[in-house]
């Protein structure tokens, strides 16, 4: 695949998601967390937290939730990234009366610096503003220097922390929010 320098953050398409996308979702899903965290964990625990969190029966499944929404994005009809928003639960130290849960954005290593997460995190802010809730919450790796930077940026701070337990590893995550 050619990396998409040449092509500007308005050739980024993002739809919802669909049941027919599940299969896409679960490869996509895989390879860009295997991307984003396998140099700094076991092979054991990434691949099993991987079997765990990616098959195409768990994305179908995430899909027909009513809780959920999957936003795929797509640059010349290619997948580039995905985001999954999620209602409904919140870790205590989140503050609001309809918070909303950006679950997971990641964008495919060859779309890296093509504005394929912006374009995601406008959609994203675009939605919780339409279903009205007040705030956007997610837990980001304390590690993971990329993402809290990208999430800086967008205004979201710390609130609080959570665990994530990668494979047999408990993790520290940063809850993060934004007020909308």
């Amino acid at each position: 695949m050619t990396p998409p320098e040449t092509h500007p953050a308005h050739a980024v398409k993002i739809r919802p998601a669909t049941l027919a996308d599940a299969a896409t979702l679960t490869e996509l899903g895989a390879r860009t967390f295997r991307d984003s965290f396998a140099a700094d964990n076991t092979p054991e625990d990434m691949e099993a937290f991987l079997a765990s969190h990616y098959r195409p029966e768990l994305q179908e499944a995430e899909l027909k939730d009513p809780l959920n929404l999957y936003l795929l994005a797509e640059v010349s009809g290619v997948p580039a990234g995905f985001a999954l928003l999620r209602d409904g639960a919140r870790e205590q130290c989140v503050q609001a009366e309809h918070p909303l849960n950006l679950t997971r954005l990641y964008v495919d290593r060859p779309f890296l610096g093509a504005k394929v997460g912006a374009a995601l995190m406008l959609r994203c802010l675009e939605e919780a503003r339409t279903r009205r809730h007040d705030v956007l919450w997610l837990g980001v790796w304390e590690r993971n220097a990329r993402a809290r930077a990208f999430y800086a940026r967008w205004g979201f701070t710390e609130v609080g922390e959570m665990r994530f337990l990668l494979g047999n590893d408990p993790q520290r995550d940063l809850v993060l929010t934004l007020a909308l």
